[in-house]
């Protein structure tokens, strides 16, 4: 009895120090990962909008809800500029194969996607991961012969697609002869995740700010004293 007391004991100190030491490192780490996060979120929309590295982004919480979750998007400003927009950028989230993929969106004043960003995506490698893959057209003789094309700031082809579809287009097609989103092989769950979460959060920011009005985006959400700034 001796023995299996002192065992229990010993075993509940060990957990308690490894409870102890993980609470530890991520009250260290929470807070780099979280700024971390933020700024990928940051470059994300500069990336999606084309727009300056300079661009001051407001960000604007509404009291409408998308998926479940609150929505809200940034206003794009140039720095020396607060009274005409660049442009708008949200955050969709599509419930995928295997993951919820995170899609940074940029939008025009005329209510037209820019571009978009996958920030995070947990599909399955090979086939809806390819979401976030860039396709090199390399060889591995090039690669070898050094003759090899930079294709540094090359983007995925998936996401390409996007820039400059009009809204009524943001369907899936598996054929590249029909207009809108042509499907990834393998994975038409990935990609209907992504354009579907696309096309349901431009729709709502188009309700809230109007669509290719031109003007400050000034509505029922509009930016007010309270919103937050949030630059790259």
């Amino acid at each position: 009895m001796g023995n299996f007391l002192r065992l229990v004991g010993a075993l509940a100190l060990i957990a308690l120090v490894a409870s102890f030491g993980l609470s530890a490192i991520y009250s260290v780490t929470h807070e780099i990962t979280e700024q971390y996060r933020l700024a990928e979120q940051g470059q994300a929309r500069i990336e999606a909008l084309s727009c300056d590295s300079e661009a001051v982004f407001v960000k604007t919480e509404t009291d409408s809800v998308l998926n479940g979750r609150p929505f809200e998007y940034y206003t794009a400003y140039a720095p020396e500029d607060r009274e005409n927009p660049l442009g708008y950028s949200f955050t969709a989230y599509g419930s995928g194969y295997s993951s919820t993929i995170v899609t940074v969106v940029g939008v025009d004043m005329s209510g037209t996607i820019c571009g978009i960003k996958i920030t995070d995506q947990q599909e399955t490698p090979g086939l809806g991961s390819k979401v976030q893959e860039v396709a090199s057209e390399n060889t591995i003789w090039a690669v070898m012969s050094g003759s090899a094309v930079d294709e540094m700031g090359k983007r995925p082809w998936f996401q390409q697609q996007f820039g400059g579809t009009p809204r009524t287009e943001l369907t899936v097609v598996k054929s590249s002869s029909d207009d809108g989103i042509l499907a990834i092989t393998g994975a038409t769950i990935s990609s209907e995740a992504v354009t579907r979460s696309v096309r349901e959060g431009l729709e709502m920011l188009l309700a809230i700010v109007g669509e290719g009005d031109g003007d400050d985006g000034a509505g029922e959400d509009a930016p007010t004293d309270d919103s937050e700034e949030a630059g790259s």
